[in-house]
């Protein structure tokens, strides 16, 4: 039995939500792995979850009383101790948003030679900054017209909003996921949000709202050589956006209402799948990602939104469909996990040199 660590949590305003999806991993994956819990916590420190059999176990975060470990060198070591644990062959990362999906966790990971599931530090990064994101694929898939909005640049860029942008905007953190801080405005309010998304993150990103529209989900992830796309999920909002309500707080605990597969034309599947080929290639994906879509009515447009790298419940019911149950699913990327990224060391004679 390979050695398995599920990490969720982290300082993160989906740090509830990553407890979720880790949980149920580890419910899932237990029976067939020697499977340990690594609760991520606030403080960004990892702890030994072992105790915790359900979600309820952390509803009271200054009780927790659970032992401190690091990652070091392969393996697991009690930190006050520096006592190892077990060897590690693969870290299943479920921690959405904050350093688990900018890249960090992996990095850290890989600096302390431990393969990861998830996309690698630089895609990840990439992923997490929506703009930077959209600027990168922008000439082979077509984006919304948007401005990054930062504390030094907010005098220029909101003359350039008032005066080059349509009425209708959206404004959203532009390092954020589940929606959080996202809300449609219009010209006479857009900067007071934009001053309360800098009470979350660093930058804002203001882009012109698709009033009429529909959203279209697809995952993805690489197998070998070989791209597996899910089929394509609608979901059904109550809002003109996907809000955090919709995606976690509906009655049935399932999250947002879904069509799934979507109810779509053989043109716009055609394209939604050659959009996801082609943006988890250009910007260099590995693991499981899922790439969220908009559909303008209006103009039959469809443009590129956002990649998440850590879907919340691992995007697993896309895959269903297609035969590829929760298990499989997740074993699918521990065995594509990439290897531990490795550099050459050329030895010179510079330092015997006089300086």
């Amino acid at each position: 039995m390979k050695n398995l660590c599920v990490v969720f949590g982290g300082a993160s305003t989906e740090h509830d939500i990553s407890i979720i999806t880790g949980m149920q991993l580890a419910k899932n994956l237990k029976p067939k792995y020697n499977l340990v819990k690594i609760y991520f916590g606030l403080d960004n420190k990892f702890y030994l979850a072992d105790k915790a059999e359900d979600i309820a176990f952390f509803k009271d975060k200054q009780k927790l009383n659970l032992k401190a470990v690091i990652f070091y060198d392969g393996a697991v070591y009690l930190e006050h101790k520096f006592k190892k644990l077990f060897d590690v062959e693969c870290v299943i990362n479920c921690c959405h948003g904050g350093l688990g999906e900018n890249g960090d966790l992996s990095a850290h990971f890989n600096l302390n030679k431990i393969k990861c599931t998830s996309a690698s530090a630089l895609a990840s990064h990439i992923a997490m900054d929506k703009h930077l994101a959209k600027e990168l694929v922008k000439d082979i898939v077509p984006t919304v017209k948007g401005i990054l909005v930062t504390r030094k640049n907010l005098e220029d860029a909101t003359k350039i909003i008032n005066k080059k942008f349509s009425k209708n905007l959206i404004v959203k953190p532009n390092s954020l996921g589940s929606s959080i801080g996202v809300k449609a405005c219009d010209k006479s309010n857009y900067i007071d949000q934009i001053n309360a998304i800098f009470e979350l993150n660093d930058n804002a990103l203001v882009e012109e709202r698709v009033v009429d529209i529909l959203e279209y989900n697809q995952a993805c992830f690489k197998d070998g050589e070989n791209l597996v796309l899910s089929v394509i999920e609608n979901p059904i909002t109550k809002s003109n956006f996907l809000t955090f309500d919709d995606k976690y707080m509906h009655k049935s605990g399932k999250g947002e209402d879904r069509i799934i597969p979507a109810d779509i034309s053989p043109e716009l599947e055609e394209q939604i799948i050659d959009y996801t080929s082609k943006i988890y290639t250009a910007l260099n994906m590995n693991g499981l990602v899922r790439i969220d879509y908009i559909l303008d009515k209006s103009t039959n447009t469809l443009y590129f939104n956002e990649i998440n790298t850590i879907p919340g419940s691992m995007a697993f019911y896309l895959y269903e469909p297609l035969g590829i149950d929760y298990i499989t699913l997740i074993e699918r990327q521990i065995d594509n996990s990439p290897e531990i990224q490795k550099f050459a060391y050329f030895k010179t004679d510079v330092l015997n040199k006089k300086i």
